[in-house]
């Protein structure tokens, strides 16, 4: 690798980073890939737009399989979200009379969320931080009438329209989806996230996985261990190369930089801009073989104080628990909110290996994020490939959205970006 140029280095092996990178090998970019583990897709998360247009890109749509139901255990609600049942019906069945105001609420949000995305996919992807290219988004978007400002309110305002019994419901569901508090998101976010829910298929593991490496690997994109990267290069506008362990050097165009974890290592001062890293606490029960109802599904949003969800999950013959949860719980208050998923089960809880290291809890409350206009752009040339960082809540389709966006803009031949 001595003294070699590449079109874009990847430094840590985010999700987005990662598809990313396929589809700059692919469009014949030379790409250097630095990680310390590679990041998975997360299992829970259904098709998007831009994960349909991506696995039709690689030769991947094998990575679908059927949606899989999901089970909302809220305080006074349970509803079951699959595209076998329709879910004006669950609505009506629980909550009478109110469910088809609760019905239209959550088709007008799908609708918006399907406008959204389509928007995106015609602008390639989220906005570039250019002038230009910024410009250019707004005009589309006055053309196809997507109203950003309503977009970027949060979430709560329009809860204030549904009848007060399905409030509790809605924000268990929002937030076990994104695993966020519900008065961090936006109403475009909680648009975009619901209608991939609509959607007929999930995402399969570890098939995604695969594909993005052999793909990868298929178009001569060059990985390396990012315990191998000794520093980067600045020469006081843009970022140049970087050393390796052993002498050697390389040069590159532009840098993403797929892990925010690693900012002030590899850019001190420069991400002061970007988001912290999102924090996951994953935990895992003893064996539940024997002790689950034939009703539970295999995904289930547990409602409560914090946003939780759990996965029954197979190992050989025996069934077991993977919980997510944003940030710790004291193990009283995760069994609390198990409670009405496993009301009978006797299990020990175990941490898991983190997607996050736990950070400590925020004295300032998050807001949210005016969502069109992320800081994509580091520095001149240092790009945020962190999908967790930028859209955590969306999960691969988000690490989708932002990986078809970096790609579409930093191919081959448009040495600046695209304008």
């Amino acid at each position: 690798m001595s003294s070699k140029h590449y079109d874009v280095a990847i430094i840590g092996g985010s999700l987005a980073g990662r598809i990313a990178a396929a589809l700059l090998a692919k469009q014949g970019s030379k790409v250097l890939f630095l990680r310390h583990e590679e990041a998975a897709a997360p299992t829970w998360f259904h098709s998007s737009l831009f994960l349909e247009k991506l696995l039709g890109t690689l030769g991947g749509r094998s990575c679908f399989i059927a949606q899989k139901p999901i089970q909302v255990l809220s305080a006074k609600a349970r509803v079951t979200l699959n595209n076998d049942i329709s879910i004006d019906k669950e609505l009506c069945r629980e909550f009478g009379r109110l469910g088809p105001a609760i019905a239209q609420w959550f088709e007008e949000l799908r609708s918006q969320g399907d406008h959204v995305e389509n928007v995106l996919w015609e602008n390639g992807g989220l906005p570039w931080p250019t002038l230009t290219a910024t410009a250019r988004f707004k005009l589309l978007c006055m053309r196809r009438k997507v109203n950003w400002s309503e977009l970027d309110t949060p979430i709560v305002k329009s809860l204030e329209q549904l009848p007060q019994a399905a409030t509790a419901f809605v924000t268990d569901l929002l937030q076990g989806l994104s695993l966020k508090q519900i008065t961090t998101l936006t109403r475009g976010q909680a648009a975009l996230l619901w209608s991939q829910v609509m959607r007929p298929e999930n995402l399969k593991e570890p098939d995604f996985s695969q594909l993005l490496s052999k793909r990868f690997d298929q178009f001569h994109g060059l990985k390396a261990s990012l315990e191998d990267l000794e520093g980067i290069n600045y020469d006081g506008s843009r970022w140049t190369g970087g050393q390796l362990k052993g002498g050697g050097h390389f040069t590159a165009t532009h840098f993403l930089l797929g892990d925010t974890r690693w900012h002030n290592h590899f850019a001190p001062g420069k991400g002061s801009a970007l988001p912290s890293p999102y924090c996951l606490t994953r935990t895992t029960t003893s064996s539940l073989t024997g002790q689950l109802s034939p009703l539970v599904a295999s995904h289930i949003i547990c409602g409560g104080e914090r946003p939780l969800r759990l996965s029954i999950e197979q190992s050989n013959t025996q069934h077991y628990g993977l919980i997510l949860s944003a940030g710790e719980l004291q193990e009283a208050q995760l069994r609390k909110q198990l409670e009405p998923a496993l009301p009978f089960a006797r299990y020990q809880l175990a941490d898991a290996d983190g997607l996050r290291a736990p950070q400590a809890e925020s004295s300032r409350a998050e807001k949210p994020r005016v969502w069109a206009n992320l800081p994509l752009r580091i520095d001149t040339n240092l790009y945020c490939a962190d999908n967790y960082a930028l859209l955590s809540e969306m999960g691969a389709a988000g690490a989708a959205l932002l990986g078809w966006t970096l790609a579409e803009n930093l191919l081959i031949g448009r040495p600046h970006g695209k304008e």
